[in-house]
């Protein structure tokens, strides 16, 4: 009985130390398995890729073709066409500096689609030289005050705009002289195909050469006369009725003290 009971407490014994050590971690090193292409590397599935609907595909193509008009739209605004003219005051390659007719220089970009304009057969940029007289039309940018030439003409009979007062009024030759800001003096003829204007309370009317009188501000429009660089033929003349003196201005203006323009004698053409 006795020899019963000992192999009994030994059955347990052994029992409970296999039951130990199967419960150990196990201290060897084992491979860590290499995912195969589209699982995870801990094993898990691999997660589904979004499908992007035909409506959202359609709205990201809204959404581009707006970004896209908004561009466009802010670089119109920029951006406008436009004509300067001047005389040439420097050049180089790629751009030329005039300086029009107030006197302002204003920078003209050449590239590869800027044409030149002339009656001689061969004519480029290397043909222009200081002092020339050209204008130019292009695309203008607001922001850099810059205009990229299109087109390029260089003539001699490029209109003069001259913005002054007028000191002199012949009526048998029908001539003017008007001094401009910058304190240069301008011999006007008045030809028979002169168009001449006034300008009163906020009204442009018709007028005649007649009208025109010593003291008043003017605008003249014309050409250079060929047979003289100081005479401008001129083909519209706007004369100012009430329009004061500008203080620049006024130091060439012979008036009165009481600041009431000198009338010269009259007469029509």
């Amino acid at each position: 009985m006795k020899n019963a009971l000992n192999s009994s407490i030994t059955m347990v014994i052994i029992f409970i130390t296999i039951v130990t050590i199967m419960s150990r971690p196990i201290a060897a090193q084992t491979k860590t398995p290499t995912p195969t292409p589209g699982q995870s590397p801990s094993g898990a599935a691999p997660s589904p890729t979004p499908q992007i609907t035909a409506e959202e595909k359609e709205q990201d193509t809204i959404e581009k073709i707006k970004d896209l008009v908004a561009s466009k739209v802010a670089e119109l605004k920029l951006v406008d066409k436009r004509g300067i003219l001047g005389v040439v005051k420097r050049i180089s390659n790629s751009q030329i500096v005039i300086e029009d007719h107030k006197e302002d220089q204003r920078s003209i970009d050449i590239d590869e689609l800027t044409k030149f304009v002339s009656s001689k057969s061969s004519f480029g940029i290397s043909d222009i030289k200081e002092g020339d007289r050209i204008s130019a039309i292009g695309l203008y940018n607001k922001d850099t005050k810059r205009l990229l030439a299109r087109f390029i003409n260089v003539s001699e009979n490029v209109p003069i705009n001259i913005e002054g007062v007028v000191t002199g009024k012949n009526s048998r030759e029908f001539t003017l002289t008007v001094i401009d800001s910058g304190g240069k003096t301008n011999n006007i003829d008045i030809e028979s195909s002169t168009k001449t204007n006034v300008w009163d309370d906020k009204t442009l009317t018709k007028s005649g050469f007649s009208k025109v009188l010593v003291g008043q501000r003017v605008i003249v429009i014309g050409f250079p006369d060929l047979n003289s660089k100081e005479t401008v033929n001129a083909s519209r003349i706007i004369h100012f009725a009430n329009l004061p003196i500008s203080e620049v201005l006024l130091k060439y203006a012979p008036v009165e003290e009481s600041g009431t323009p000198t009338p010269t004698n009259t007469s029509t053409r």
